[in-house]
């Protein structure tokens, strides 16, 4: 059923629902006419047909059997008043099988039937009934039995003709009455085709304004009141349908225009965050000397800002020229290598570089899609110190402003990073001897105090041990000053590589070495001290520097004087002592040569 159409005008929509309304009555009567028409032209007249052949055949039957019955009546009581009706009834007989053979003839399934009845009718005629008819007061008349024989061939013949001619008319029939059902019906359909046409478009029609208006209005208040999510509904004639397409044109404008504002101000709250988060970052660096700690700050405020899931910090190795991660451990050189990889361009071109998926690397300014890792050079004045790379496990798209905040972190990342490592490297050397590098006496302080502390708390074993070069002075004054620095050297070089990880060698002073031994009783302190002695000593049996040996004196900690200086008295008692016994040996304090009184050493008395 037609509906409004957004694209018809209101008086075009009323006036095609009359056009419609008036042409379904128009089906509704020609769809009757000639329902009327097709069953009195075909449907009725065969019907018809049918009903008088059923006649013609039920007379012809009944003509037959008078004769049959008069002729029967003749034979048996020879009285000619049997054979008066036989002449009229033969008539009657052949007017009813022409009107058979008329409604019925031209029909096949018929017409075999027809013909055998016809025979058989004619055989009972031919073979007994005019004999019958024609005979004589003395002849002898025809025989009963076979008469009876045609007549019931005949009866046989008749009933399947019947049978048909009965089953054909019931098939006309239930044709018949399925004709006028489905007349009825149509006229129903027709009829409820218009009632239901009639009352939807009075919907229709009233919906299509009174509807409309209404959303409209409401659509509007709505926008008033600040919700441009909803559409207007573009329902009803295409008036109304314009008047709301305009509504929502304006209404997306405001959506969109709103959005886009609404994205602005996420992306200066997200901007002014990831600001906060560099400015946060910056001073979180410059609070701190520890380069550790730097480096971690930068590795977390990284990823927070681009939002990174793995973030690595190279620091460049001048004396290698090549990039080493913020651990230390030297990257393969197709990574690591100054000029290779990832963070080797970005350090080598001092520009931004980027990888994208498989592995390509290049450069670019901003927004570049599938972004998996991207590098920015730590350059201060113009040196770079390292690189910063961060990693995401997806590729996504690289922002110009996340690349100008990361840009400008690491900007503050290097300069914190480099006050961090030149702090690191003055606090290194302050603590160590320039000429061995080994640690200085300064060191020594500090960390000998720390470990009788230690010791003393804790109930732990600690070893000392001081080693003094035999003979430096006079070797000084043979060779002079550049072979004695060599010779110390060395001579340091052979306790480095003596001492375990956990154990520290130190400069005290002039030709004089010391050893913490943490952890190491009296007994295995001496076997240490004893191999050192032995390798010094074949260290120096042979070339410019041969004749070099060192005495040694061992120290344990004991808990009667808990203190630095004590141990180191101890040791330097105990060298003094390998010195006076002949050098080039190794002597322990059995007991430290001073005791603690109060807050004061005193000497022991023996």
């Amino acid at each position: 059923m037609p509906t409004i159409s957004p694209t018809r005008t209101l008086a075009q929509q009323l006036s095609g629902a009359f056009v419609v309304l008036g042409g379904l009555v128009a089906a509704g009567f020609v769809i009757t006419a000639v329902m009327y028409g097709v069953g009195w032209q075909w449907s009725a007249p065969e019907l018809e047909r049918s009903r008088l052949a059923i006649q013609a055949e039920g007379t012809a039957f009944r003509a037959m059997l008078d004769q049959e019955n008069g002729l029967r009546g003749y034979l048996l009581a020879g009285d000619v008043r049997f054979l008066e009706p036989y002449a009229r009834i033969e008539l009657a007989l052949d007017r009813a099988n022409a009107a058979l053979a008329v409604n019925a003839g031209g029909l096949p399934e018929l017409a075999a039937a027809m013909l055998r009845t016809r025979l058989a009718e004619e055989r009972w005629h031919e073979r007994w009934a005019l004999a019958a008819k024609t005979r004589g007061p003395n002849d002898a008349g025809p025989s009963m039995l076979d008469g009876r024989a045609l007549f019931d061939a005949y009866r046989g013949e008749q009933s399947v003709l019947a049978a048909l001619l009965s089953a054909r008319h019931e098939i006309l029939s239930q044709r018949e009455h399925r004709f006028i059902a489905v007349r009825v019906t149509l006229d129903l359909l027709v009829f409820m085709a218009v009632f239901l046409f009639s009352v939807r478009q009075h919907r229709a029609l009233r919906d299509s304004i009174v509807v409309p208006v209404a959303a409209l209005l409401r659509h509007i208040g709505r926008v008033r009141d600040g919700e441009l999510e909803a559409t207007a509904n573009r329902a009803g004639p295409r008036e109304l349908a314009e008047l709301a397409e305009g509504l929502n044109d304006m209404v997306r404008a405001l959506a969109a225009a709103r959005a886009i504002a609404a994205s602005r101000d996420e992306m200066l709250r997200g901007h002014s965050v990831r600001l906060r988060q560099v400015l946060d970052a910056s001073r979180e660096f410059s609070e701190s000397l520890n380069l550790s700690y730097v480096v971690d700050a930068v590795r977390k405020s990284t990823a927070a800002v681009g939002g990174y899931d793995r973030v690595i910090v190279w620091l460049m190795d001048d004396e290698q020229k090549c990039l080493v991660d913020s651990e230390g451990v030297v990257k393969a050189p197709a990574s690591g290598e100054f000029g290779n990889g990832l963070a080797g361009r970005a350090a080598k071109s001092g520009r931004i570089t980027f990888e994208v998926p498989g592995g390509l690397v290049r450069f670019g300014d901003a927004n570049i899609d599938h972004v998996c890792a991207i590098a920015i050079p730590l350059i201060v004045g113009a040196r770079v110190v390292g690189a910063l790379e961060a990693r995401h496990d997806r590729p996504q798209v690289a922002t110009k402003q996340v690349i100008e905040l990361l840009e400008m972190l690491a900007t503050h990342s290097a300069t914190a990073i480099e006050s961090a490592r030149l702090h690191e490297v003055v606090e290194e050397r302050s603590h160590m001897d320039a000429l061995t590098s080994l640690f200085n006496r300064r060191r020594l302080e500090e960390d000998l105090d720390a470990e009788c502390k230690r010791c003393a708390r804790y109930a732990r074993p600690l070893a000392f041990v001081m080693l003094d070069v035999d003979h430096f002075k006079a070797f000084n004054d043979t060779h002079g000053h550049p072979q004695a620095d060599s010779a110390l050297q060395e001579v340091a070089n052979v306790i480095a590589g003596c001492v375990r990880a956990t154990d520290t060698a130190y400069r005290y002073g002039g030709e004089e070495f010391c050893i913490i031994l943490r952890e190491t009783c009296a007994r295995d302190a001496m076997v240490f001290a004893e191999r050192l002695r032995q390798r010094i000593e074949q260290r120096f049996s042979t070339g410019g520097s041969a004749g070099i040996t060192a005495s040694l004196g061992v120290a344990e900690f004991a808990p009667e004087a808990p203190t630095a200086r004590a141990l180191v008295e101890a040791a330097d008692a105990a060298m003094y002592e390998s010195k006076h016994a002949g050098r080039n040996l190794v002597r322990m304090s059995i007991m430290p040569p001073f005791v603690q009184r109060g807050s004061e050493l005193v000497p022991r008395l023996s």
